[in-house]
């Protein structure tokens, strides 16, 4: 038996529409990220792996930002200039930032942050020596003087590593457990149990509060992540290196992309025996890069040498002569096993070396133990991609120079040392770029690096997602600020409790 009329049950049904709507945006809109390791560091200073620096691009804010297209932009800071000579930059930061316990943001905090990447324990310090001071002029304004002038340096404070962090809360010895930023994002904790990331979003954010009101990364291997993703528990695989071709994008919404990074296979001159030149040479150019991109990677670029294709020095070649028997000792390569076809990887990459004559072994590594061998420079021979912190080769050229302390391959090599120097030190571009291409071409002689190929990004993300927009550089540099889940999806997920 029915009350009412037609009309009556036309109210109910748009009453009960508004109520699922009101009920949609009163849902806390949660974000899950799958990332391949829990963030080896939370100190800016001390990232060296994209988990961390994922993470820490979240939590933490710099100076400037990177625009999807690379375009340089302020984020803390309001505006900036150059003195003529190039070696002084000065700073005004905007009036209304905070960090996350509510206090405001100075020039004071500016400082101490940068003097902190000089640090002896700085593992980025090697982006950060241009520096010879750093003052403050006021509470808003401070100014930067390099030693020499460097054009780049605009784009390394436009870096992940380039953080403000509250100068008060640096003498604590526990602060980077629970690290205060100014970031979209609000450090709320590090589940190493659940293997889980938990931010909350920051309502006092420079560009406002962000949609998604909470994130959660969650570490997984690759097979997992597309688990979780095929059962709707995942929004975002944006970190896992994924073919076109893979079945999960019939479940949610594909965003390719170039990726300004290399996927290469690191040596260490300081592991025989590859302390022998010829061999590192013999053993590049045996190596089946082709046979690996086209099998485990087919819809990447191929790389035609260290730097990725677009950038100043890239497609530098170098005649490599390859007299060198293969090598009877046992070569190991580390490779990470949460790659889902990792096991693949060994068996292809053993039949191929053994084939020519090489005792290779791959090793099946978790990524934190990978990181920790590259580190101590430990292994032999390892596969890592290079991802890029600022869009300029000089960022992949450091890793080589003598006296870096994160120089993966042992290369010591004078030649380059001042090439490198060189380069830094003028503001003619086109001089830089001959600089770098010699630089480059001594690099591929040394055969440190296997150059196997130029990623292109397929982001696996759900079909909630809106307003996702991918980045030149990595996932590392996705603006998540602007990131929403769209309406429907959170009046499903109220309909479904």
């Amino acid at each position: 038996m029915f009350f009412g009329g037609s009309s009556s049950l036309v109210l109910i049904v748009l009453g009960f529409s508004v109520l699922t709507q009101a009920f949609a945006q009163s849902i806390a809109p949660i974000y899950t990220k799958a990332i391949y390791s829990l963030p080896l560091s939370l100190d800016p200073i001390k990232m060296n792996d994209t988990a961390s620096l994922a993470v820490g691009n979240l939590i933490y804010d710099g100076l400037l930002k990177f625009s999807p297209s690379l375009k340089i932009e302020g984020a803390l800071a309001e505006s900036w200039t150059t003195s003529k000579d190039g070696k002084t930059l000065t700073f005004n930061l905007k009036k209304n930032i905070f960090f996350h316990n509510g206090e405001k943001i100075t020039a004071y905090d500016a400082v101490a942050s940068l003097k902190r990447a000089l640090l002896p324990e700085s593992t980025v310090r090697k982006f950060y020596d241009s520096i010879k001071a750093v003052r403050a002029v006021d509470a808003r304004t401070f100014e930067i003087e390099l030693n020499y002038p460097f054009p780049p340096f605009l784009s390394v404070l436009a870096g992940a590593t380039a953080k403000i962090l509250p100068k008060a809360k640096l003498s604590d010895p526990k602060y980077f457990d629970a690290p205060i930023g100014s970031g979209a994002f609000k450090f709320v904790s590090l589940d190493k149990s659940k293997k889980e990331v938990t931010l909350d979003a920051f309502p006092q954010y420079y560009s406002g509060k962000t949609k998604i009101e909470r994130m959660i990364l969650k570490e997984t291997t690759e097979e997992q992540a597309l688990n979780l993703a095929r059962k709707g528990q995942m929004h975002d695989l944006a970190s896992w290196p994924l073919t076109e071709a893979n079945s999960i994008f019939t479940k949610g919404q594909r965003i390719s992309s170039p990726v300004a990074s290399t996927w290469i296979i690191g040596i260490n001159t300081l592991k025989a025996p590859f302390n022998i030149l010829n061999v590192r040479q013999s053993f590049k150019m045996n190596f089946p890069v082709a046979e690996y991109r086209e099998r485990f990677y087919p819809d990447s670029i191929k790389a035609n040498g260290y730097i990725p294709n677009g950038l100043t020095g890239s497609q530098v070649k170098a005649n490599l002569v390859a007299n060198a028997r293969p090598s009877k000792e046992k070569i190991v390569i580390a490779i990470p096993v949460e790659l889902a076809r990792a096991t693949e990887m060994k068996t292809m990459i053993e039949n191929f070396m053994k084939n020519h004559g090489w005792n290779v072994e791959v090793a099946l590594m978790k990524w934190d133990l990978l990181m920790e061998g590259y580190a101590k420079k430990s292994h032999q021979a390892f596969l890592v991609a290079m991802n890029m912190d600022y869009p300029d080769a000089d960022f992949l050229l450091k890793n080589f120079e003598s006296d870096n302390s994160d120089n993966f391959s042992g290369l010591k090599n004078k030649n380059l040392d001042k090439l490198i120097k060189k380069s830094r030190a003028t503001q003619d571009r086109k001089l830089r770029e001959v600089y770098y291409r010699e630089a480059l071409k001594l690099l591929e002689v040394s055969a440190v690096t296997v150059n196997l190929f130029h990623p292109r990004a397929n982001y696996w993300i759900s079909k909630c997602v809106e307003d996702f927009k991918p980045n030149i550089l990595s996932d590392v540099y996705i603006d998540y600020s602007k990131v929403s889940l769209s309406a429907t999806c959170l009046a499903q997920k109220v309909a479904n409790q």
